[in-house]
């Protein structure tokens, strides 16, 4: 897989206005501040996927004070508050440094990355040593869950094992301390949810049209918070998003960061750049900064010039908006109609007021007349585009939303699962190439009767339905039209039944089952573009507590909505973040019914359609209720 950063190729399309195109508006404002004014209300951040569970300001972070060791604790012991006292930040991990030696405790600087275990109930710790004497020796096992990397990204585990030795000694009062402390912190899930944040940065995509987040855990500080988070922006993304994305600071910017009484100043010790540049660092610090109630003014300089923020003076950045919501990180503009099937016509619902039932209109053209029965269905971002898998000849194909539009096919000959659009303009199309499949047996039938002669016996065709079948080939159609085989190596032996494209365009959320009868999963890759083509790569599993998945959607930049069960019932909304540690919580199901499908998008209802046939909505996870006859909702993308 290729992750070295190249120009990309050229979109053919957009849905949404590009930063081009408003920052000379921008920049024309006559009136600019050289400081920007944030409110330290602190909303919930439209992209950011809205209510993930904690957040950055909802006052439930503590500070962790462990006490210290106990006089006679033994070796086993004494391990064991080391470890409970490694989930406190406060003094540079005050509490844990009292477990340690004299020498240690001084020079301990736990800089690797953070390996994270279930609980302490998992935990095996036995003494190698008897301790009769001054020195003793003990072992901790248990299971990895996660690791928390240098960039702060937070890395599902897949049953590795935590092994580590901890070398005791007495000290001058006789009591056991640890003379050789762990290069890196070791805690537990629950001590991870007390001792760091889940916040954003957010980086661009590669047209910036789009900030796109990048989920990171920050270790909680009384007023360190703010000066780690830019430090941690203008260092740039977390390995893992890093190729797919693009930063307005430079590469090798350093940042000079101060925060005193609700005022961040951020020095940067470049040049300032153009206006694109400067528009650019602006938008990703205001955007990373306001999950912080803390902060209530950001002033930034570049090269020792002030830079001017677009924008009224005193403008309030998080609920006035203005030109940042330009590059917002829901990946859309404007509201979006959500669309569905009735008697084979594409319908769209439209609603003015989030509590108010939407309307439906019949759509124009092919989409709307029904003439050609379609299995799935997707529209383009900027509602102009309607994508179908054809259920008649194996096919796919695209019409405008105009008058008078029909159907184009753009690919054929293929077992096709799965569409979604992307932000520029792009259809991603999944096509099944597993041992087996429609398009398989047909081939096979084929290269049957062409490679048996007269008088021989007849020859059998391959063997489909093995362990090791699943397939699948992945296509990215230009402007709706130009296919390209994207490289998309993971899926290669993975039958794929679900792809949404996030709008940002930078990632794709992917249901697949792999062919040996295990359940679907979960996971999101990140999109490439180089000069050798396109990849998508870098799956990280997502969901892992539920026992299937079904069915997908992006809620907003950072927040997936999900159709599953967790083995307790039926299926059910559940939302899904994507920095990997977040608990998954239930966005509840209509009553009395099944659900089949489920649709999201940034600020709008959520819409499921159900066994019987109809549609349902909820704008709080709790009251679901009944708008409209009809199956297969989706909202653009």
């Amino acid at each position: 897989m290729r992750s070295d950063r190249h120009d990309p190729a050229p979109a053919t399309r957009s849905a949404r206005p590009r930063v081009r195109a408003g920052l000379a508006a921008a920049l024309a404002l006559a009136a600019l501040s050289g400081c920007a004014t944030v409110p330290s209300g602190g909303p919930v951040v439209e992209g950011a996927g809205g209510d993930t569970g904690a957040t950055a300001s909802d006052g439930r972070y503590v500070r962790q004070l462990p006490p210290g060791p106990q006089p006679g604790i033994t070796p086993e012991g004494l391990v064991r508050g080391f470890l409970k006292g490694m989930g406190s930040f406060e003094e540079n991990h005050g509490a844990a440094r009292e477990y340690l030696a004299a020498r240690p405790s001084g020079e301990w600087n736990p800089s690797g990355p953070v390996l994270v275990y279930e609980d302490a109930d998992e935990l095996t710790i036995d003494r190698l040593t008897d301790g009769g004497g001054d020195t003793a020796r003990v072992r901790l096992l248990s299971t990895r869950m996660a690791t928390i990397d240098s960039g702060g990204q937070y890395l599902p585990a897949d049953g590795e094992l935590i092994d580590v030795t901890f070398d005791l000694v007495r000290n001058d009062d006789g009591e056991w301390r640890i003379s050789n402390p762990p290069d890196q912190l070791i805690l537990s899930r629950s001590d991870v949810d007390l001792a760091y944040r889940p916040l954003n940065l957010y980086f661009f995509n590669r047209d910036r049209s789009t900030l796109v987040p990048d989920p990171v855990f920050l270790p909680v500080s009384s007023d360190r918070s703010a000066p780690r988070l830019v430090k941690m922006l203008v260092d740039g993304p977390t390995s893992w998003l890093r190729p797919a994305v693009e930063s307005a600071f430079p590469e090798d910017a350093d940042a000079d960061v101060a925060y005193d009484s609700g005022t961040v100043t951020v020095e940067i010790d470049t040049p300032a750049g153009g206006a694109e540049e400067r528009f650019g660092m602006g938008a990703q610090l205001v955007w990373t900064l306001r999950q912080l109630p803390e902060v209530e003014e950001l002033i930034l300089r570049v090269g020792g010039e002030e830079i001017e923020i677009p924008g009224e003076e005193g403008e309030n950045l998080l609920t006035g908006g203005g030109d940042w919501e330009s590059v917002n990180p829901s990946g859309v503009t404007g509201n979006l109609r959500a669309y569905f099937v009735r008697d084979g016509q594409m319908w769209a619902l439209e609603s003015d007021a989030l509590d108010s039932l939407p309307q439906e209109s019949r759509v124009a053209g092919a989409a709307g007349s029904g003439d050609v029965p379609l299995e799935r269905h997707a529209v383009s971002l900027d509602e102009d585009q309607v994508a179908g898998i054809s259920a008649e000849d194996d096919a796919v194909v695209v019409a405008g939303t105009g008058q008078d539009s029909e159907y184009a096919t753009v690919l054929s000959g293929g077992d096709y699962t799965a569409l979604s659009w992307d932000g520029y303009g792009n259809l991603w199309v999944a096509e099944d190439v597993s041992r087996g499949s429609d398009a398989d047996e047909e081939d096979d039938e084929q290269a049957v009767e062409e490679d048996t002669e007269p008088g021989d016996p007849p020859a059998s065709p391959s063997p489909s339905g093995g362990s090791n079948d699943a397939g699948t080939r992945l296509w990215m159609l230009r402007g709706g039209t130009d296919p390209v085989e994207v490289s998309a190596p993971e899926l290669a032996d993975v039958a794929v039944t679900r792809l949404r494209m996030s709008r940002d365009g930078t990632r794709a959320a992917v249901i697949s089952e792999d062919g040996r009868g295990g359940a679907p999963e979960l996971a999101v890759g990140r999109v490439v573009h180089s000069r050798g083509g396109v990849t998508l790569g870098g799956a990280l599993p997502l969901a892992t507590e539920l026992d299937e998945v079904s069915d997908v959607s992006w809620r907003g930049g950072d927040q997936l909505v999900v159709l599953g069960r967790d083995g307790r019932g039926a299926d059910q909304g559940y939302l899904v973040s994507l920095d990997g540690s977040t608990e998954t919580t239930s966005a509840g199901a209509p009553p009395g019914t099944d659900m089949v499908a489920v649709t999201a998008a940034p600020g709008l209802p959520l819409l499921s359609s159900v066994e019987d046939d109809h549609i349902w909505m909820t704008n709080d996870r709790i009251t679901w209720q009944r708008v409209i006859d009809g199956t297969n909702p989706v909202y653009p993308g």
